[in-house]
C-alpha cells in the first residue's frame, strides 16, 4: 500500500464530514473513511493532488509560494490612515465609543497646525498606495480641516509617488450640497451607519431634533437626486444591539428599500465610552450568531431569486477562503493591521495603533497610544514599543487555540480586544473568537452541502 508524507493541516468534524484546512487556506472535505485513511498515511480513495497537503517536490513549492503570496503584507509599509477631525457629534448613539454629543467646545476639533503634521507625516510612509479614513464624532462638524486636507494631499501626491483613496464615515446630517459638491470632485467615498427599520434606527441612534431614519433617507435621497451617476461611492453598514435580533429580515429589506446592495452585520465592540451600557444592549454571541445565520439565509434566499445583495463580513472571509490573498481585512491577519498596516490619529495630535486604540483612549487609558504629531516621526511610531507588542500579540501562530484551531488560516487575532476582555493581550478566549468560529461553521456548513450558494459565494468575491 503507499505510503504519503502530509504537509501540516487542521481539521474539525461538520455533522458527517471532516473539514481539513492547510497553512495556506486550501480546503477539502473528507468522508470519515477517507479522512481515516489520510491520517494513517493511506492514498486509497484520496485525491489531495494538487491542493497542496502533499510532502512533495512540486506541492511544497507551490506551498512555500502560496505561504509568502499570503504574507504579502508584511513587506508592506502602513497604507491606511485614520483620521478623527472631531470627537463632536449630534447623534446620540447607543453603542457610540468616542462622542462629544452636542458639545459646542471646538477644542475637540483636529487644528489646522495638527492637520498639516499629520498629512506631512502620512506621506513618509513609504507605501505607494494611501487610503485616508475620515472619522469622528462627526467628521462633517470639521469640514474645513477636512477639505484643507484633501487639499493638501492632492498636491503633494505625485511629487511623493503616492495614489490617495479617501473614505468617509459619516452620519450624513450636516451634509450639504457645497460638502457633497466638494466630496464628488476630489472622489471621497462615503459609508454611513444604517442599523436597520424605524424601530431599530431610532433606538439605536438617537435624534433630539427628530426621526434619526428619516434624516439619513432625506440624505440619501438627496444624493441620489443630485448625482444620479453614481459618481459618488455610497455604502452603509450596520452595528447589531439587543434590539436588533427580533428584526434580521426587516434589516435588510430596510437598506433594499433603499438601494443598497450590501450589508456589513457587526457586532458590539467593547470598546471607550460604549462599555458601560454593554450589560443593557447587549448580548451572548450564540444570540449574536443566531441572529447572524438567520439573516444570512434570508440574504441568500434572496439572491437565489435572482437579486445581487451580499453580505459584507461573510465577503470578508470568502475572499481569504477562496484564496484572493491580495485582500487583507486589517481584523482578520496575522500579524494584525496595528501600525503597520493602519494607524489613528486623533484630533489632539495623538496618534494609535489603530482605531480601536483610540477608543481605549477615550476612558482615559493610553496603552495603545504609539506617539504624536508633534514629537514623532512615522519611523518612531513603527518602531515604537506600542507597536512591537501589539504586533506580537496578534501573530495566530503564537496562540495555542489558534495554533490548533481549523480556521487559523482565515481568522486573526485582535490584541485589543483581548485586552479589554480578557485582561491581556495575551489571551485569547472571548467573545471575537466565538464570534469567528461561529460565522466561519455557518459559512462551511454551505461550502459543505450547496454547490448552488457555493456558486453563489464565489460570485460574491468577482
Amino acid at each position: 500500500m503507499e505510503r504519503i508524507k502530509l504537509l501540516p493541516f487542521t481539521y474539525k468534524k461538520l455533522e458527517n464530514k471532516y473539514l481539513l484546512v492547510n497553512d495556506v487556506g486550501e480546503y477539502f472535505f473528507l468522508t470519515t473513511k477517507q479522512f481515516d485513511d489520510l491520517v494513517n498515511k493511506r492514498s486509497r480513495n484520496i485525491n489531495l493532488k494538487g491542493k497542496l497537503y502533499y510532502q512533495n517536490e512540486e506541492e511544497l513549492t507551490s506551498f512555500i509560494s502560496r505561504y509568502r503570496k499570503n504574507k504579502f503584507y508584511l513587506n508592506n509599509s502602513t497604507s491606511l490612515f485614520i483620521l478623527v477631525l472631531t470627537n463632536r457629534c449630534i447623534l446620540n448613539c447607543v453603542y457610540c465609543q468616542a462622542s462629544k454629543i452636542n458639545c459646542p467646545d471646538k477644542k475637540y476639533d483636529m487644528t489646522l497646525v495638527t492637520a498639516k503634521k499629520a498629512v506631512e507625516l502620512i506621506l513618509q510612509s513609504p507605501t505607494g498606495n494611501i487610503t485616508i479614513e475620515f472619522q469622528g464624532g462627526e467628521p462633517l462638524l470639521n469640514f474645513d480641516i477636512l477639505s484643507y486636507i484633501v487639499e493638501y494631499l492632492n498636491k503633494y501626491a505625485k511629487l511623493f509617488n503616492k495614489t490617495i483613496q479617501y473614505n468617509i464615515v459619516s452620519n450624513l446630517i450636516p451634509l450639504d450640497n457645497k460638502k457633497l459638491d466638494f466630496l464628488i470632485k476630489n472622489k471621497v467615498s462615503l459609508c454611513t451607519s444604517l442599523d436597520g427599520n424605524k424601530l431599530v434606527q431610532n433606538f439605536n441612534r438617537p435624534a433630539d431634533f427628530g426621526d434619526s431614519l428619516e434624516l439619513l433617507i432625506t440624505k440619501i435621497n438627496m444624493i441620489k437626486k443630485s448625482y444620479p451617476s453614481n459618481r459618488l461611492h455610497l455604502n452603509a453598514i450596520q452595528t447589531t444591539t439587543r434590539i436588533s435580533l427580533g428584526y434580521s429580515k426587516e434589516i435588510v429589506d430596510e437598506y433594499r428599500k433603499l438601494g443598497f446592495h450590501s450589508i456589513f452585520l457587526r457586532y458590539l465592540n467593547p470598546f471607550g465610552l460604549a462599555k458601560p451600557r454593554l450589560e443593557e444592549i447587549g448580548y451572548s454571541p450564540y444570540e449574536f450568531l443566531k441572529f447572524y445565520k438567520k439573516t444570512l439565509d434570508y440574504i441568500i434566499s434572496i439572491n437565489l431569486k435572482g437579486e445581487r445583495f451580499i453580505e459584507g463580513t461573510t465577503q470578508i472571509f470568502l475572499r481569504k477562503i477562496f484564496g484572493s490573498s491580495r485582500y487583507q481585512f486589517m481584523d482578520i491577519r496575522s500579524p494584525c493591521g496595528a501600525s503597520i498596516g493602519q494607524m489613528a490619529f486623533n484630533h489632539d495630535g495623538k496618534v494609535y495603533t489603530c482605531d480601536e486604540g483610540r477608543m481605549v483612549a477615550e476612558v482615559g487609558d493610553l496603552s495603545f497610544c504609539v506617539g504624536d504629531l508633534n514629537n514623532n516621526s512615522y519611523s518612531d511610531l513603527i518602531k515604537s514599543d506600542v507597536t512591537k507588542k501589539v504586533v506580537f500579540a496578534s501573530c495566530s501562530e503564537c496562540f495555542q487555540r489558534c495554533h490548533q484551531c481549523v480556521y487559523r488560516s482565515y481568522c486573526g487575532v485582535c490584541p485589543i480586544i483581548n485586552y479589554v476582555q480578557e485582561g491581556s493581550m495575551l489571551k485569547n478566549n472571548g467573545f471575537r473568537c466565538t464570534i469567528n468560529n461561529g460565522i466561519l461553521d455557518i459559512i462551511f456548513d454551505y461550502l459543505k452541502k450547496d454547490s448552488k450558494v457555493t456558486n453563489l459565494f464565489k460570485n460574491w468575491i468577482n
